[in-house]
């Protein structure tokens, strides 16, 4: 079977994942053109109801860990499955597959299985990855469990801050967060059930001003919201006083400047940076500070990109601390 639409939950135990699934099963009307798998990778408080899944076509399998087939007198709408072989979860899943013929998949991911997605089986099509984080546990989490936070948001189209009663409250967590995913889109939802936008972007520079300084402290600002909106800055001339890195990066428009940042830990860095535009005399690679017109130019996808147009490219020094800590703000 090829290409069945899957769908992955992301999250920390008692993250919300279990209700949302029972909560997007319930209001949709796919079970009238086929049946749902949950595969469930980690079992919370909350439960998934047999006869309220029966009504909906859908079913769940849970792996437990002990390879010992799709059991089912282990669970009251589906099985369990366990193994200890080398591809595992492979198996689970393809066993539960074969076993229920599903149409579309849910899966209910372990945050503590880091590998657990590369180990689906290739007829799995991953269509839509959302992570939900428990505001309550979040601070914590934020800080002991990073790596894990920052491979669940990294993997997913949505992200949602659960329980959260202000948007002020996540205001401190808006860079960090975009730079491990600058696509994603990022919801709060309040006690009381209500989503709106979760991040209002701060910019530490005032966007009617036609000339702008861009210093170390506010570059990250200014490169992402530049990937959301470039037309803020189209015609505006950027002054970088504060060295950006030179690079070569293609054989059309080759050169970009600007900095690594640690985007989680130190096993994340990501070179962010402005492609350079116009007849450019560049002599060698290096740390550079200079004054440029913003310019907007399609990518290769046909994407609106902020570019920059050097007027003047100056020397400088490198810098001692040449990575930015993404998760300052």
């Amino acid at each position: 079977m090829d290409g069945i639409d899957t769908r992955l939950v992301y999250g920390f135990l008692d993250a919300g994942k279990t209700t949302y699934i029972k909560e997007t099963i319930r209001d949709d009307m796919f079970y009238k053109r086929g049946k749902t798998l949950i595969l469930c990778f980690e079992e919370g408080e909350e439960e998934y109801d047999a006869e309220v899944l029966a009504d909906k076509n859908a079913v769940v399998v849970y792996y437990d860990g002990d390879f010992s087939g799709i059991d089912e007198s282990s669970a009251s709408n589906g099985g369990s499955y366990s193994g200890e072989s080398e591809n595992e979860i492979t198996r689970f899943c393809s066993d539960a597959i074969e076993k229920y013929q599903p149409d579309r998949i849910y899966v209910e991911m372990n945050a503590m299985m880091l590998d657990l997605r590369e180990q689906l089986p290739d007829c799995m099509r991953v269509t839509v990855a959302v992570t939900l984080i428990d505001w309550a546990t979040m601070p914590v989490y934020f800080v002991n469990f990073k790596k894990m936070i920052n491979q669940m948001v990294a993997d997913s189209q949505q992200i949602t801050f659960r329980g959260c009663p202000s948007k002020e409250l996540l205001a401190p967590y808006s860079q960090a967060f975009r730079l491990m995913n600058q696509k994603a889109s990022y919801l709060r939802q309040d006690p009381m059930g209500y989503h709106e936008k979760a991040f209002d972007m701060f910019l530490p520079f005032s966007l009617e001003d036609s000339e702008i300084t861009i210093t170390e402290n506010n570059y990250l600002p200014l490169w992402l919201d530049a990937l959301d909106h470039p037309e803020h800055y189209e015609g505006k001339v950027l002054h970088f006083t504060d060295p950006l890195e030179l690079r070569r990066t293609g054989e059309d428009d080759p050169w970009s400047a600007g900095r690594v940042v640690m985007v989680c830990c130190m096993a994340d860095l990501q070179f962010m940076a402005f492609r350079l535009v116009g007849d450019l005399t560049i002599s060698d690679l290096g740390w550079i500070t200079f004054d440029a017109s913003a310019q907007i130019k399609a990518d290769q996808y046909g994407q609106r990109k902020l570019v920059l147009k050097p007027d003047s490219i100056r020397p400088a020094q490198p810098l001692d601390n040449p990575i930015l800590d993404g998760n300052k703000q």
